[in-house]
């Protein structure tokens, strides 16, 4: 049981750097702050990640082990005890944080997906804009419109 104790522990400990790291790349996104705090948010999830793919390799393993399908059956099948109870407690836990790191993983991709057509607007916008007298007569709209701002010109 104290293998047990110490996964559901190390799950919720990197569940919740997860969730305070995907905190602040929301914010990020909604204050508008530099590409520099998208970027250091997204280089800490990525270990982050990956340790909590091993974690959960590790507790795959052992449910495989002990021939059980998950691991509150595994809790269940445990005589009562404070153990017993400290891991119901630490699994509830982390099924919590799971559900709001799902929502603050949408959350961020919604996010994302606005700031990229917002810059891909702004883009459009300056790469449609003309320098040139836009009162003069027998000006061609047409012509001034069909170059993007990463066109190449001839």
């Amino acid at each position: 049981m104290d293998k047990v104790i110490k996964l559901l522990r190390e799950q919720m400990i990197l569940c919740s750097r997860l969730s305070e790291i995907f905190n602040n790349l929301s914010d990020a996104f909604k204050e508008a702050r530099s590409g520099f705090d998208v970027t250091s948010s997204v280089q800490k999830v990525e270990p982050l990640m990956r340790d909590l793919s091993k974690n959960d390799s590790v507790i795959s393993e052992f449910l495989k082990t002990m021939s059980v399908d998950n691991m509150k059956t595994f809790i269940e099948m445990q005589p009562a005890g404070v153990e017993r109870d400290v891991a119901n407690r630490l699994l509830n836990q982390v099924g919590e944080l799971q559900k709001r790191l799902r929502h603050q993983i949408t959350n961020v991709a919604r996010l994302m997906t606005n700031s990229k057509k917002f810059i891909d607007f702004n883009i459009n916008v300056m790469s449609q804009t003309v320098a040139d007298d836009i009162y003069s007569s027998g000006r061609e709209l047409g012509q001034h419109q069909r170059h993007r701002v990463f066109d190449a010109h001839a």
